[in-house]
Order: C-alpha cells, then sequence, then structure tokens
C-alpha cells in the first residue's frame, strides 16, 4: 500500500470529488487483487485518498504518512514542525501551509503539480494526469529512457509534473499561493580518524537505527538474498528484537535453487543456520497473456523502470504476499559506497546516468531527433570532489530516489516497504568515511562479516536477466506490434524504427527461464578484475553498443505509457 492522492483548492472542492478520488482508486489497484476498500477524506478545500490501505498509513488533523518513521515523534503532522528518519513520503496540512515531505534519499517517490487554483501532490504520476483529466506528453523523457531504461533525473511523463528531492520539504503558503523548496545538500566530507573510529561510528548508526524500528514480524517480511546487505538486515534484527516470527522470502527461477553460488541456494543455507523460515516463490514467466502481464507491470511501475525481468510471473508474489496478509517488507536498499571507478565515465555508468551519447548505435539519431540531453548541475561532479565521492553521491542522489525507488513502486500497490538501511544517521555516517572503506563497501561489509557465520556469499542472482525476458517471442511480438502503431511513428524517427525492427531478435524459448545465460563473453567478462573493465569502458567508449531488444522494449515502454495516460476514464 503506498499509492495516494492529496488535493488542496483554493476555494471548496465541488460534490463530485469523493467519487472522483474513488474512481482514480480504482484505475490504480492491481487487476490481480481484491483490494482493502480506499481511504478517502473530503473535508472543505482538502482532500486525500489512500489506495488499497492495509493499516500501515498514518492519518491525523487532515495529515498523511505513509511508510515508516524510525523515530517516535508524536507532532510528526505539524508542518514545518519535525523531519523523522525514516522511510517514507509525508503530506502535511494547516490552516496557514501545506507541505510535502521526502525522506533522506526520496525513496518514495513525490509528484506534484500546481495552478493558481488547486495543488495536486501524489506518489502516483497517473493519478494526478487521472485528476487533471488531461495529459502533456514531457518529450524529454525520450532520451533519458533509451540510455537508462528509467525516466531521468526529476523527469517525469508529463511536463506540468514535479518531483520533490531527496530530504526536501515544499510548502505552499495558503494565503498567497506561493512555493518554497528546502533541500539539505548530500555531501560527502571525510572525518580524519582512524579505521576503528569509523566502524565505531557507522557500527552506532547501525545499532541506533535497528533499536528504534519496531516491526510486527507477523506481518513484516525479509527478502533473503546471498549478499551482504540482507544478511546485514538480519543480523540486526536478531540482535535488537524478538524475531521468533519473522519470515524470510527469497524469489527467483526455477533453475536456481540448484545453483550452490545462488542467492535462492544461499538464503535458504543462511535462513537454516538461524532456524528462521524462508519461502522460495518462482518468478518464471506466467501462464497469463503476456499482454496481460506486461500492461500490469506498466500500471503498477507507471513505466518509471525497465526492468521487467523480476516481474515474468505477473506480479503472482506480490499477490500472494497481499493474499497472506503480509503487510510490508524489509528491503535491503543501502547506500554503503558502490563499485571501483577510474574516470567520470565509469562513475556515470555504475550508476545508471548513461546518456546517447555514450551509444555508438544511438548517438547519431538521438543528436538529430531527440530533445537535447543534458545531466542537471546539481549532479555533475563538484570541486574538490574525488571521483569516489562524485559516484557515492549519485548513488544516493539520482540512482536511489530514480532507479531504487521505481523498483519500489512495482510493489507498493501490493504490500508497504521499508529501508532501514537508508536511514539518516547511517547514510550521515556513510558520508563521512574515506574513500577507501566505501569502496565496494568495504567497511559495511566488515561489520556483517564480523556478526555472521561464514556462509559464501552469492555470486550469481537468482532472477532473469532483461536482456533474455525481452527475447521471448510473446513479449517480441507486442514490441513489434507496438513499434509498427501509428502512435510509434508519431514519436520515433522513421530511420531509428526501421533499425529495432530490422535487428529484433527472438531467442530459444529455453533462455528466459536462466538467470545466467551462457556465453564466453560473459565469462570472461566475471573474470576480469574490475579495473581492466573500467580501462577497456574507457578507452572504447566509442564502440559501445547498446543491446537492440533492450533499445525496443524502451521505445515500448514510452509508446504503452503514451497510451495508457492519454486514456479516458469516467473519473
Amino acid at each position: 500500500m503506498a499509492k495516494t492522492i492529496w488535493v488542496c483548492s483554493k476555494k471548496q472542492l465541488g460534490e463530485f470529488t469523493e467519487k472522483k478520488l474513488q474512481n482514480i482508486c480504482s484505475c490504480l489497484t492491481p487487476d490481480n487483487i481484491t483490494p482493502n476498500k480506499p481511504e478517502i477524506l473530503v473535508e472543505d478545500k482538502l482532500a486525500f485518498a489512500v489506495v488499497n490501505p492495509n493499516g500501515t498509513q498514518q492519518t491525523k488533523e487532515n495529515s498523511l504518512a505513509l511508510g515508516v518513521f524510525f523515530d517516535e515523534i508524536k507532532n510528526w503532522h505539524i508542518p514545518q514542525k519535525h523531519y523523522p528518519d525514516g522511510s517514507y513520503s509525508m503530506f502535511r496540512y494547516d490552516e496557514k501551509f501545506l507541505e510535502l515531505v521526502s525522506d533522506a534519499t526520496a525513496s518514495r517517490a513525490i509528484w506534484y503539480y500546481m495552478d493558481d487554483q488547486q495543488f495536486i501532490a501524489s506518489s502516483s504520476q497517473r493519478a494526478i494526469i487521472l485528476y487533471l483529466d488531461n495529459f502533456e506528453f514531457n518529450e524529454n523523457v525520450i532520451p533519458w529512457m533509451m540510455s537508462t531504461g528509467c525516466l531521468g533525473p526529476s523527469l517525469s511523463w508529463d511536463k506540468r509534473l514535479n518531483f520533490v528531492p531527496p530530504d526536501s520539504s515544499v510548502v505552499l503558503n495558503r494565503k498567497d499561493w506561493r512555493l518554497k523548496t528546502s533541500t539539505t545538500p548530500i555531501v560527502f566530507k571525510e572525518e580524519k580518524s582512524t579505521e576503528k573510529t569509523h566502524r565505531k561510528h557507522l557500527e552506532n548508526a547501525l545499532q541506533k537505527t535497528f533499536e528504534s524500528i519496531k516491526f510486527d514480524y507477523k506481518r513484516w517480511a525479509l527478502p533473503l538474498s546471498g549478499g551482504y546487505d540482507s544478511r546485514g538486515i538480519l543480523s540486526y534484527l536478531l540482535s535488537t528484537s524478538d524475531t521468533k516470527d519473522l519470515k524470510t522470502l527469497t524469489w527467483g527461477l526455477k533453475s536456481s535453487l540448484s545453483d550452490k553460488k545462488n542467492d535462492a541456494y544461499l538464503a535458504k543455507r543462511l535462513s537454516g543456520e538461524f532456524n528462521i523460515s524462508n519461502q522460495y516463490y518462482f518468478t518464471n514467466l506466467s501462464e497469463e497473456p503476456a499482454e496481460k502481464v506486461l500492461d500490469r507491470f506498466l500500471i503498477n511501475g507507471e513505466g518509471r523502470l525497465d526492468n521487467f525481468a523480476g516481474y515474468m510471473d505477473g506480479f503472482k508474489l506480490w499477490k500472494t504476499l497481499f493474499d497472506s496478509g503480509i503487510q510490508g517488507i524489509i528491503r535491503g536498499d543501502e547506500g554503503m559506497g558502490w563499485t571501483d571507478v577510474s574516470s567520470s565515465l565509469t562513475v556515470r555508468l555504475s550508476v545508471g546516468l548513461a546518456l546517447c551519447s555514450d551509444y555508438s548505435n544511438l548517438r547519431y539519431i538521438a543528436k538529430k531527433h531527440f530533445p537535447d540531453q543534458e545531466i542537471p548541475e546539481s549532479l555533475k561532479q563538484r570541486k574538490n570532489e574525488s571521483l569516489k565521492q562524485w559516484q557515492d553521491r549519485l548513488y544516493q542522489g539520482y540512482h536511489t530516489p530514480f532507479i531504487l525507488s521505481s523498483l519500489g513502486d512495482l510493489k507498493l500497490s501490493y504490500v508497504e516497504m521499508a529501508n532501514p538501511l537508508l536511514s539518516r544517521k547511517i547514510l550521515s555516517a556513510v558520508r563521512t568515511l574515506p574513500d577507501y572503506l566505501r569502496k565496494d563497501r568495504a567497511l559495511y561489509k566488515k561489520i556483517v562479516n564480523s556478526r555472521m557465520p561464514k556462509i559464501p556469499i552469492a555470486r550469481h542472482h537468482a532472477e532473469a536477466v532483461i536482456s533474455n525476458s525481452v527475447r521471448q517471442k510473446k513479449v517480441v511480438d507486442l514490441i513489434i506490434k507496438a513499434l509498427n502503431s501509428n502512435l510509434a511513428s508519431e514519436l520515433f524517427p522513421e530511420e531509428l524504427l526501421n533499425q529495432v525492427l530490422s535487428k529484433i531478435k527472438i531467442s530459444d524459448s529455453k533462455k528466459h527461464n536462466e538467470a545466467r545465460p551462457f556465453s564466453v563473453p560473459l565469462i570472461l567478462k566475471r573474470l576480469l578484475p574490475l579495473k581492466i573493465k573500467n580501462f577497456l569502458k574507457d578507452h572504447a567508449s566509442s564502440r559501445m553498443f547498446m543491446d537492440n531488444n533492450l533499445m525496443a522494449f524502451r521505445m515500448f515502454i514510452i509508446i504503452k505509457m503514451n497510451e495508457l495516460l492519454q486514456e479516458k476514464h469516467e473519473i
């Protein structure tokens, strides 16, 4: 549960406002569940609706909070008063002000629209567009979706919608109808201390964060992989709370269970070490029509991300969790430090900030036909900022709010989510570390290793890879149909459509059930040290080539989202 729409008007709201909000809730609800009744409030000049509420939302005096606070704050609802730590989006209101508040990394997106009569905010772009009953396509998303598979920094499908940045407050003065935005900047500044001192500081932040969170383990579950993030969370849950009812879950392809270096196998072994239940869910291709599966993917995630591979089951996993009474999941998104980098190019590529100009088979057409693609000044390298600091700032200020948050959106129609490792306390500690302790999460890994049994770290993911999922015949047939539509001709140049259609491929029918397709180049890629991979990227950028099927799928998303957002409903 996390989709909401929140409306403030200068004048008294109309008599059909409640019905309008009910219809919007129906449009946002997944078609594979029987949802809870929406929570709707209409009062004079304010109205809001919560889609499929499951009891985790908080409301107080016309203010609304979605997600989880990591602090106990009684007066959270008062505008401009308290800014708690947590994984949340807040909508606050009183007689003078209206305020939108994002958490430390904007892990839960908030969009808003404003004109001279109304202010509309939502966790859903589509909800605002439905309320306005018209759509103005933002062409600037085209190059970003093509080069990154997401909408790009702060961009939305509709040119009129705005994004609330990480760790920010957007305040509307209801008297003069003016907006003020305040943002706490993300700054990495090394504190000159010993590794022992840094470790103690980070361990204290981790301990305090987990001590402050109270999960009902009968209603909350921990996704468990074979990696460091989820086992770190498990170790702190075990030490700070009574976990006798804790449930863990893992998902992926059926074939992954037999791979001893895989998430699926190692998660089962890890849970067994602590006598904690672990349920494995298959995400193989659904038996439902591919068109229905893809439509559900686009409706649930609103086309913010292209990562279809983990949802080929048609969201059966998330329906199962919802039907079984699971309220939320404890995710392992984190900002402990990312991979080694050697140049501005490898920094950008490592966090998913590629440009069309980076790809030899896209740069010419993009320059000729797409809107200009510029990296915002706020995301460029700062003076005296090392490559590693820049990379980790981009990870927290770009990758988390625009890629990881988009992955969260896909699930939030079914369950709530909490991201303990994105606590402001923890991120503040990480931002003071020297580069070598953030490189590939070095210090965090040392802490986790000291707390957990010596069970190997997974080297392979249990899920399918997107390059396989977009080669399935059922999916390719739908892509080809969309690329041959009249709308496709309106959105894309003929030379790009012809190029993509002439080179689109269909894979062996078994490949979509492989988490790791076998190929010599892929084996070599895994064996090469990261420094050599970065060297090759730096010196072969002119030959970087985007997978043609992936390019076609991203075009498919742009076409289908235009169709969806242009649809007229009786709102």
